[in-house]
């Protein structure tokens, strides 16, 4: 009995070492709605689709790109752990990727219209104050506040 709690002790440790349970703060999560009403939300992996995968040994963990949570959270099913918090740690993860991929997409969407805008500038296509509105429209089309 001694050694299965000493095992299960040292299995909690290098889960929690490996990040266990890292889900997005207040503020992400209220960005990432942000995105989603102006429709730039980047959905990489599906949240349902991974808390589903959760239910299954370290198949949530595979489907989200964290192989090593996923090997090291294997002998958790033995004391029936597991199943308990991976399916809501599994679509915490997913959600964290989406709002990572999210955040590099609008970044990239912004930059390249600004680009753009200044390019038509250039070209004298636009007047200054023309621009100056253009600009502040793109800023609001991508800002998450």
């Amino acid at each position: 009995m001694k050694r299965i709690a000493g095992i299960a002790l040292a299995i909690s440790l290098v889960i929690s070492a490996t990040g266990c349970s890292t889900h997005l703060m207040d503020g992400q999560k209220q960005e990432l709605a942000v995105y989603e009403s102006k429709g730039l939300l980047v959905e990489e992996k599906s949240v349902g689709l991974a808390a589903a995968l959760g239910v299954l040994p370290a198949a949530g963990y595979f489907y989200t790109g964290h192989a090593l949570k996923a090997v090291c959270s294997i002998p958790l099913w033995v004391i029936s752990v597991g199943p308990l918090w991976m399916p809501v740690d599994a679509a915490g993860q997913a959600e964290v990727r989406n709002y990572y991929a999210t955040r590099a997409h609008v970044e990239k969407s912004k930059a390249r219209a600004l680009r753009e805008l200044d390019h038509r500038l250039e070209d004298k296509e636009l007047s200054y104050e023309q621009h100056l509105r253009e600009q502040r429209t793109i800023e609001a089309k991508y800002s998450a506040y």
